[in-house]
């Protein structure tokens, strides 16, 4: 298949017609500045929640090193949800199971590198549905400071601190997972920050991972920052989930949490969105979508898992299979985070397009310049312009050669191989500055684009 059939490049204006083009693709376009960097590459999209096999209390070796290593892989967030026991709720016996799941989980997060993000509730048992009892019920907390104290002596005890992060609860502005009145959660948190801080005060700890990502309308967010900033609870990393277009994308969620967050007098500190994507958004052109928003805002992102019972508990959050003869393959979106893993150097300045669903992230390096495109769930032309060319020792106006891959998206059990090369292009550009019009085989599909320099 050759190069045009599916990315048109064009001129930076040359004559009426294209520039009238040019105009007209300006309201779907997203940019790429090659002369503006905004930091060090450190692939902060490429963690999940729970995603690995259980082991007894050691390290999972069942998922083969290298699907889990060629995406620079850098934490997960885990618990033993949906394990046969019930956790705390039904006693220390039904906790115990999901607290070897956790420290299996835990020891191969570490293997690999990663930060582990423990999951308390998931070791209360407040793993979605209803449970008879929640910290705090009628005034008595003797229940929630036994389990505190429990959960604290395990983790020092398992030697689980190094390179862990804590999360006080998931999801509390949700029923299914806090299905009591909310100032019982303001309430369950300070208690249980301080207790924990008490406990173990070499911790890190985040909060409040919310469903709901920030906006200047949402009462719960308003009084948690409030609650922390009265209380002297705020944690080491503010956290909340980006799911679905409902809750809008880091471009229009960040602004508001700073504004929030400036009115309470809190200070900054680093944000993991520590579950991204909807099910429907977890293929290679929305997987791009959120890597390059989480980049731009310097987010820690973990892919959002959708499994249930011992399917939560493998395939990485969904990035690789098992065949028939329950041998591990990868999917197109582990192609795509591969991909990813390969973009070192510096990150470059990007915005998306205006009608924020076509996105993308850059880098560059002595080789070159990197850049995948996609779109969120949407097959529609957009305009990728790339800027300061100069700053790859080219010419203000002249050829460059690009390089473009596709991506391919076949489901979660679709396995894809290597991207499609769809070969090289001489790209004429003029002010220092080329258009590429993109227009997408699916509305899963994304590219990569490699632009040669004389650096």
């Amino acid at each position: 298949m050759k190069i045009s059939y599916l990315v048109q490049i064009l001129f930076a204006g040359t004559t009426p017609v294209n520039a009238l083009s040019i105009r007209q693709a300006a309201s779907k376009q997203a940019t790429v500045n090659i002369a503006k960097s905004t930091g060090k590459a450190a692939f902060q999209a490429s963690g999940w929640i729970y995603g690995f096999p259980d082991n007894g209390i050691e390290a999972d070796t069942s998922i083969p090193e290298n699907f889990i290593r060629d995406v620079k892989f850098i934490g997960s967030r885990a618990g033993g949800a949906q394990t046969p026991t019930r956790g705390w709720i039904e006693g220390y016996k039904s906790y115990v199971p999901r607290l070897n799941s956790t420290i299996s989980n835990y020891h191969t997060t570490r293997k690999y590198g990663g930060t582990f993000i423990l999951l308390v509730h998931d070791l209360w048992g407040a793993d979605g549905g209803k449970i008879p009892l929640y910290p705090g019920d009628n005034g008595n907390w003797t229940e929630t400071d036994n389990f505190l104290r429990q959960v604290a002596k395990d983790l020092r005890a398992f030697n689980m601190l190094e390179g862990l992060v804590i999360d006080i609860w998931n999801e509390p502005d949700i029923t299914a997972f806090w299905d009591r009145p909310w100032n019982q959660y303001l309430q369950y948190y300070v208690h249980a920050h301080k207790l924990l801080r008490k406990e173990l005060p070499e911790a890190s700890f985040s909060g409040p991972s919310m469903a709901a990502s920030p906006s200047l309308s949402n009462t719960k967010w308003q009084t948690w920052l409030s609650t922390v900033s009265g209380n002297a609870t705020v944690p080491n990393i503010y956290s909340w989930h980006q799911i679905g277009a409902w809750e809008r994308e880091p471009d229009t969620t960040v602004p508001d949490f700073n504004t929030l967050k400036n009115k309470h007098n809190l200070p900054d500190l680093p944000i993991d969105i520590n579950e991204y994507a909807a099910k429907d958004e977890q293929n290679p052109g929305t997987s791009v979508y959120y890597i390059a928003q989480l980049e731009r805002h310097n987010l820690r992102g973990l892919r959002a898992n959708w499994g249930s019972t011992t399917a939560l508990h493998d395939g990485l959050a969904d990035l690789v299979a098992k065949d028939a003869n329950k041998k591990y393959f990868p999917n197109g979106e582990w192609q795509l985070y591969k991909y990813y893993a390969s973009m070192v150097g510096d990150r470059l300045a990007t915005s998306a397009s205006t009608d924020l669903l076509f996105d993308v992230f850059a880098t560059k390096s002595s080789n070159g310049v990197k850049v995948i495109a996609g779109t969120r769930n949407t097959k529609a032309q957009y305009t990728l312009q790339v800027s300061g060319l100069t700053a790859l020792g080219l010419p203000q106006s002249g050829s460059v050669k690009v390089r473009t891959f596709q991506f391919d998206w076949a489901g979660d059990a679709g396995a894809v191989g290597a991207p499609k090369d769809l070969g090289i292009s001489n790209l004429a550009y003029t002010a220092d500055k080329a258009l590429i019009t993109v227009n997408p085989a699916t509305a899963s599909t994304a590219y990569a684009f490699e632009i040669a320099g004389s650096i």
